[in-house]
Protein backbone atom coordinates (compact mmCIF):
# COMPACT_ATOMS: atom_id res chain seq x y z
CA UNK A 1 0.00 0.00 0.00
CA UNK A 2 1.63 3.31 -1.05
CA UNK A 3 2.01 6.05 1.56
CA UNK A 4 -0.30 9.07 1.63
CA UNK A 5 2.63 11.26 0.64
CA UNK A 6 3.24 9.13 -2.45
CA UNK A 7 -0.47 9.25 -3.38
CA UNK A 8 -0.56 13.06 -3.00
CA UNK A 9 2.55 13.53 -5.13
CA UNK A 10 1.27 11.09 -7.75
CA UNK A 11 -2.14 12.78 -7.96
CA UNK A 12 -0.57 16.25 -8.09
CA UNK A 13 1.48 15.21 -11.11
CA UNK A 14 -1.48 13.42 -12.70
CA UNK A 15 -3.84 16.41 -12.24
CA UNK A 16 -1.29 18.85 -13.66
CA UNK A 17 -0.87 16.66 -16.74
CA UNK A 18 -4.63 16.23 -17.26
CA UNK A 19 -5.17 19.98 -16.98
CA UNK A 20 -2.95 20.43 -20.02
CA UNK A 21 -5.21 18.23 -22.15
CA UNK A 22 -7.62 20.42 -24.18
CA UNK A 23 -11.36 19.99 -23.53
CA UNK A 24 -10.82 17.41 -20.77
CA UNK A 25 -12.57 17.97 -17.43
CA UNK A 26 -11.20 16.53 -14.23
CA UNK A 27 -13.47 14.29 -12.19
CA UNK A 28 -14.83 16.30 -9.23
CA UNK A 29 -14.65 13.34 -6.86
CA UNK A 30 -10.96 12.92 -7.68
CA UNK A 31 -10.33 16.60 -6.89
CA UNK A 32 -12.23 16.26 -3.59
CA UNK A 33 -10.18 13.21 -2.64
CA UNK A 34 -6.90 14.90 -3.54
CA UNK A 35 -7.68 18.12 -1.64
CA UNK A 36 -8.81 16.21 1.47
CA UNK A 37 -5.70 14.00 1.46
CA UNK A 38 -3.29 16.85 0.71
CA UNK A 39 -4.70 18.89 3.59
CA UNK A 40 -3.75 16.16 6.08
CA UNK A 41 -0.45 15.01 4.57
CA UNK A 42 2.95 16.63 5.09
CA UNK A 43 4.29 17.33 1.62
CA UNK A 44 6.60 20.15 0.57
CA UNK A 45 5.54 21.96 -2.58
CA UNK A 46 6.97 24.99 -4.32
CA UNK A 47 4.23 27.13 -5.90
CA UNK A 48 4.83 27.43 -9.63
CA UNK A 49 3.13 28.74 -12.69
CA UNK A 50 2.01 32.03 -11.12
CA UNK A 51 0.57 34.65 -13.44
CA UNK A 52 -1.32 37.93 -13.23
CA UNK A 53 -4.99 38.03 -14.21
CA UNK A 54 -7.05 41.16 -14.80
CA UNK A 55 -10.78 41.07 -14.04
CA UNK A 56 -12.73 43.98 -15.56
CA UNK A 57 -15.81 44.81 -13.48
CA UNK A 58 -16.98 47.85 -15.42
CA UNK A 59 -15.84 48.29 -19.03
CA UNK A 60 -17.03 51.90 -19.27
CA UNK A 61 -15.22 53.04 -16.12
CA UNK A 62 -12.55 50.37 -16.59
CA UNK A 63 -12.95 49.30 -12.99
CA UNK A 64 -10.62 46.35 -12.70
CA UNK A 65 -8.96 43.99 -10.24
CA UNK A 66 -5.54 42.47 -10.82
CA UNK A 67 -4.71 39.22 -9.04
CA UNK A 68 -1.65 37.03 -8.90
CA UNK A 69 -2.87 33.45 -9.29
CA UNK A 70 -1.61 29.94 -9.89
CA UNK A 71 -2.39 28.56 -13.34
CA UNK A 72 -2.94 25.03 -12.02
CA UNK A 73 -6.15 24.23 -10.14
CA UNK A 74 -4.33 22.80 -7.12
CA UNK A 75 -0.95 23.90 -5.81
CA UNK A 76 0.90 23.59 -2.50
CA UNK A 77 -1.81 21.26 -1.22
CA UNK A 78 -4.50 23.94 -1.41
CA UNK A 79 -7.10 25.21 -3.87
CA UNK A 80 -6.66 28.80 -2.68
CA UNK A 81 -4.16 29.92 -5.32
CA UNK A 82 -6.75 30.12 -8.10
CA UNK A 83 -10.19 31.69 -8.53
CA UNK A 84 -12.76 28.93 -9.06
CA UNK A 85 -15.98 29.11 -11.07
CA UNK A 86 -18.22 29.63 -8.04
CA UNK A 87 -15.93 32.44 -6.85
CA UNK A 88 -16.21 34.09 -10.26
CA UNK A 89 -19.99 33.84 -10.10
CA UNK A 90 -20.05 35.38 -6.61
CA UNK A 91 -17.91 38.33 -7.71
CA UNK A 92 -20.06 38.72 -10.82
CA UNK A 93 -23.24 38.63 -8.72
CA UNK A 94 -22.13 41.60 -6.61
CA UNK A 95 -20.89 43.43 -9.70
CA UNK A 96 -24.37 43.03 -11.19
CA UNK A 97 -26.09 43.92 -7.88
CA UNK A 98 -23.84 46.51 -6.19
CA UNK A 99 -26.65 47.89 -4.01
CA UNK A 100 -26.39 44.77 -1.87
CA UNK A 101 -22.93 45.70 -0.61
CA UNK A 102 -22.66 49.46 -1.23
CA UNK A 103 -21.79 51.17 2.06
CA UNK A 104 -21.68 47.83 3.89
CA UNK A 105 -19.04 46.05 5.94
CA UNK A 106 -18.20 42.69 4.36
CA UNK A 107 -16.35 39.56 5.49
CA UNK A 108 -15.09 37.12 2.85
CA UNK A 109 -14.66 33.55 4.14
CA UNK A 110 -12.06 31.34 2.47
CA UNK A 111 -11.11 34.31 0.31
CA UNK A 112 -8.33 32.55 -1.60
CA UNK A 113 -6.90 34.98 -4.16
CA UNK A 114 -9.45 37.56 -3.02
CA UNK A 115 -11.62 38.22 -6.08
CA UNK A 116 -15.09 38.23 -4.49
CA UNK A 117 -14.15 40.46 -1.57
CA UNK A 118 -12.08 42.77 -3.75
CA UNK A 119 -15.04 43.08 -6.13
CA UNK A 120 -17.21 44.14 -3.18
CA UNK A 121 -14.67 46.83 -2.26
CA UNK A 122 -14.53 48.05 -5.86
CA UNK A 123 -18.32 48.20 -6.10
CA UNK A 124 -18.75 50.37 -3.03
CA UNK A 125 -18.44 48.32 0.16
CA UNK A 126 -17.17 50.46 3.06
CA UNK A 127 -14.82 47.82 4.42
CA UNK A 128 -13.89 44.26 3.47
CA UNK A 129 -12.13 41.73 5.66
CA UNK A 130 -10.71 38.99 3.45
CA UNK A 131 -10.05 35.87 5.52
CA UNK A 132 -8.38 32.52 5.03
CA UNK A 133 -6.49 29.98 7.16
CA UNK A 134 -3.52 28.87 5.05
CA UNK A 135 -0.36 30.94 5.70
CA UNK A 136 0.65 30.67 2.05
CA UNK A 137 -2.77 31.80 0.84
CA UNK A 138 -2.79 34.71 3.32
CA UNK A 139 0.57 35.89 1.98
CA UNK A 140 -0.76 35.78 -1.58
CA UNK A 141 -3.95 37.54 -0.48
CA UNK A 142 -1.97 40.35 1.15
CA UNK A 143 0.19 40.67 -1.94
CA UNK A 144 -2.94 40.96 -4.09
CA UNK A 145 -4.38 43.57 -1.74
CA UNK A 146 -1.29 45.76 -2.14
CA UNK A 147 -1.29 45.71 -5.93
CA UNK A 148 -4.89 46.94 -6.12
CA UNK A 149 -4.08 50.47 -5.03
CA UNK A 150 -7.51 51.97 -5.61
CA UNK A 151 -9.21 49.73 -3.06
CA UNK A 152 -6.37 48.47 -0.86
CA UNK A 153 -7.16 50.88 1.99
CA UNK A 154 -10.66 49.38 2.30
CA UNK A 155 -9.41 45.80 2.54
CA UNK A 156 -7.98 44.00 5.55
CA UNK A 157 -6.43 40.53 5.29
CA UNK A 158 -6.97 38.38 8.37
CA UNK A 159 -6.47 34.78 9.44
CA UNK A 160 -9.67 33.06 10.52
CA UNK A 161 -10.06 29.50 11.78
CA UNK A 162 -13.70 28.41 11.51
CA UNK A 163 -13.19 26.09 14.48
CA UNK A 164 -12.69 29.17 16.68
CA UNK A 165 -16.31 30.27 16.91
CA UNK A 166 -15.45 33.00 19.43
CA UNK A 167 -13.11 34.61 16.90
CA UNK A 168 -15.80 34.23 14.22
CA UNK A 169 -18.40 35.94 16.41
CA UNK A 170 -15.99 38.74 17.36
CA UNK A 171 -15.14 39.41 13.72
CA UNK A 172 -18.78 39.67 12.67
CA UNK A 173 -19.97 42.16 15.31
CA UNK A 174 -19.93 45.12 12.91
CA UNK A 175 -20.43 43.15 9.72
CA UNK A 176 -23.43 43.51 7.41
CA UNK A 177 -22.65 40.93 4.72
CA UNK A 178 -20.75 37.63 4.87
CA UNK A 179 -19.65 36.02 1.62
CA UNK A 180 -17.94 32.83 0.49
CA UNK A 181 -17.17 31.38 -2.93
CA UNK A 182 -16.89 27.59 -3.26
CA UNK A 183 -16.27 27.01 0.45
CA UNK A 184 -18.72 24.12 0.99
CA UNK A 185 -17.12 21.58 -1.37
CA UNK A 186 -15.64 19.21 1.24
CA UNK A 187 -18.09 17.26 3.45
CA UNK A 188 -15.49 17.00 6.22
CA UNK A 189 -15.41 20.80 6.71
CA UNK A 190 -19.10 21.58 6.10
CA UNK A 191 -20.10 21.09 9.77
CA UNK A 192 -17.30 23.45 10.84
CA UNK A 193 -18.38 26.01 8.25
CA UNK A 194 -21.99 25.92 9.40
CA UNK A 195 -20.84 26.25 13.03
CA UNK A 196 -18.86 29.34 12.05
CA UNK A 197 -21.84 30.83 10.23
CA UNK A 198 -24.08 30.19 13.22
CA UNK A 199 -21.62 32.10 15.39
CA UNK A 200 -21.24 34.94 12.90
CA UNK A 201 -24.86 35.64 11.96
CA UNK A 202 -25.87 37.50 15.09
CA UNK A 203 -28.85 39.52 13.85
CA UNK A 204 -31.60 39.36 11.26
CA UNK A 205 -29.98 42.32 9.50
CA UNK A 206 -26.94 40.29 8.47
CA UNK A 207 -26.99 38.27 5.24
CA UNK A 208 -24.70 35.47 4.04
CA UNK A 209 -24.09 34.78 0.35
CA UNK A 210 -22.37 31.49 -0.46
CA UNK A 211 -21.89 30.20 -4.00
CA UNK A 212 -21.06 26.57 -4.57
CA UNK A 213 -20.45 24.27 -7.50
CA UNK A 214 -22.53 21.10 -7.19
CA UNK A 215 -19.86 18.43 -7.56
CA UNK A 216 -21.41 15.98 -5.11
CA UNK A 217 -25.16 16.53 -4.51
CA UNK A 218 -24.87 14.78 -1.14
CA UNK A 219 -22.35 17.36 0.07
CA UNK A 220 -24.62 20.22 -0.97
CA UNK A 221 -27.62 18.59 0.72
CA UNK A 222 -25.52 18.14 3.87
CA UNK A 223 -24.75 21.86 3.84
CA UNK A 224 -28.44 22.75 3.59
CA UNK A 225 -29.48 20.20 6.22
CA UNK A 226 -26.94 21.43 8.74
CA UNK A 227 -28.10 25.02 8.20
CA UNK A 228 -31.67 23.88 8.94
CA UNK A 229 -30.50 21.91 11.97
CA UNK A 230 -29.08 25.02 13.65
CA UNK A 231 -32.62 26.08 14.44
CA UNK A 232 -31.63 29.75 14.18
CA UNK A 233 -30.57 30.10 10.55
CA UNK A 234 -32.85 30.25 7.54
CA UNK A 235 -31.81 29.81 3.92
CA UNK A 236 -32.96 30.09 0.34
CA UNK A 237 -31.29 28.79 -2.81
CA UNK A 238 -30.88 30.38 -6.25
CA UNK A 239 -29.78 28.41 -9.30
CA UNK A 240 -27.11 30.42 -11.11
CA UNK A 241 -26.21 27.72 -13.63
CA UNK A 242 -27.91 29.37 -16.58
CA UNK A 243 -28.05 32.91 -15.23
CA UNK A 244 -26.60 35.32 -17.76
CA UNK A 245 -23.57 36.96 -16.24
CA UNK A 246 -22.13 39.94 -18.10
CA UNK A 247 -19.46 41.52 -15.93
CA UNK A 248 -16.81 38.90 -15.31
CA UNK A 249 -17.48 35.53 -16.78
CA UNK A 250 -19.45 33.52 -19.27
CA UNK A 251 -21.40 30.61 -17.74
CA UNK A 252 -19.56 27.31 -17.86
CA UNK A 253 -22.09 24.76 -19.18
CA UNK A 254 -20.44 21.99 -17.15
CA UNK A 255 -20.61 23.92 -13.85
CA UNK A 256 -23.77 23.52 -11.77
CA UNK A 257 -23.77 26.65 -9.58
CA UNK A 258 -26.00 27.53 -6.62
CA UNK A 259 -26.19 30.69 -4.53
CA UNK A 260 -27.28 30.08 -0.95
CA UNK A 261 -28.65 33.07 0.98
CA UNK A 262 -28.55 32.62 4.75
CA UNK A 263 -30.12 34.83 7.43
CA UNK A 264 -31.00 34.57 11.11
CA UNK A 265 -34.59 33.57 11.76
Amino acid sequence: MPSNRYIVLFLKNYIERIERVPDYNLDDELIEFYVSLAATTEVSFAPSGMCYKTYVLDKEQYTRIVLREEQMLISSGTTGFQTWEAGLRLADFFTEHPDIIRGKNVVDLGAGCGLAGFACAAMGASRVVSTDFSDAVLKLLESNRKINHGISDKIQVSELDWVDTEACAKLSKEVDVIIGGDIAYDPSIVPTLVGALKAMVLSSQQVVYVTTTIRNPETFELFLELIDDTGVLGRSVMDLTETKMTALCHPNPSADIRLVLITRN
